[in-house]
């Protein structure tokens, strides 16, 4: 699956390369700075996914603080409540800790309940009123999201023995990226071709980017991949699911509900960042990614498509 998936990635380099013969040097710099960096991120999930649990954990948790770092500095809150941002990266270290332990039951609760006390003592303790709506749901906001959105996709790698695909328990999670990632390519590569004018945005002001043609788009190509590679990833086949489906159905019935609810989130969770980020007036969450952004411009779907993605597959694997 990994040989899958770097081919891929050359096959669109290729055609990246071709596209691009005769673009203008900004448009081209951007692009290549953006395939560059799709490698180096493509070699980090494979080499997390070979380290098995403590790799995909250790990879995520490592996105969570850089993301939760992004979003303290540009909400103004890292400097002003040094301690609350602090406790944050201790919050979210846990919070795998559990995964990795197999603690599920109690990752399930903790970072909602702890967040919520630790950052309200923290916050209270420098009797500043002002702004204390703003910086909790700032501190809140981030952490639900960055950190407990995005390690629901962790959770995958330590879902029930009896629930493991032929690759193992990596498959689930390959199956939640690759169609989360998919998506968001597709959904700016049609919306480019195809809403060029931007006459049908679904949110002009938060992502004037975001037409509905992409969304589209985005949405087919995952449905038509999701049945393909469900086999090889995920057990959705060997479960006929709540509505006791014949066994013809259920090698892709599931897979394209999962891949449609994959879509919806992923947009959500796409523009729930991008309204952050111009509440904050700031384009991308920072530097750190070459053509992308910062973490925050990379993991911001995830936040949305990981939860809907497990308590779908749990739901449907019973």
């Amino acid at each position: 699956m990994l040989a899958v998936l770097f081919s891929s990635l050359v096959v669109g380099s290729i055609a990246r390369f071709i596209g691009l013969r005769n673009a203008e040097e900004e448009k081209r710099r951007k692009r290549f700075a953006s395939l560059r960096t799709w490698w180096l991120l493509t070699i980090a999930v494979a080499a997390g996914l070979l380290a098995g649990r403590l790799g995909v954990c250790i990879l995520l948790a490592t996105a969570s603080c850089i993301g939760w770092f992004e979003l303290t500095k540009i909400t103004g809150v890292q400097n002003e409540y040094q301690h609350a941002t602090r406790a944050g990266y201790g919050l979210i270290v846990v919070n795998y800790l559990l995964i990795l332990s197999g603690s599920l039951s109690l990752f399930a609760i903790f970072l909602p309940v702890a967040s919520i006390i630790v950052f309200a003592v923290l916050l209270l303790v420098q009797d500043k009123p002002s702004g204390y709506i703003r910086a909790s749901g700032s501190l809140l906001w981030g952490i639900m999201f960055l950190g407990y959105g995005v390690s629901h996709a962790a959770v995958l790698m330590a879902l029930p023995a009896e629930s493991s695909p032929p690759v193992g328990q990596a498959g689930w999670f390959l199956f939640l990226v690759i169609l989360t990632e998919t998506d968001d390519i597709f959904q700016a590569i049609v919306g480019r071709l195809f809403g060029a004018r931007k006459r049908h945005r679904i949110a002009p002001i938060v992502s004037p980017n975001k037409t509905w043609e992409g969304f589209f788009g985005g949405l087919l190509v995952i449905v038509i991949v999701a049945p393909v590679i469900a086999p090889w990833l995920t057990t959705f086949g060997e479960h006929a699911g709540p509505f006791s489906l014949p066994a013809s159905l259920q090698s892709w019935v599931a897979p394209v509900l999962a891949a449609i609810l994959i879509s919806i989130a992923g947009f959500f969770g796409d523009i729930n960042m991008s309204a952050i980020k111009r509440d904050a007036g700031v384009k991308d969450s920072s530097k750190l990614l070459p053509g992308m952004g910062g973490a925050i411009d990379r993991i911001d779907s995830l936040s949305m498509t990981a939860p809907v993605f497990v308590y779908f597959a749990l739901w449907w694997t019973g």
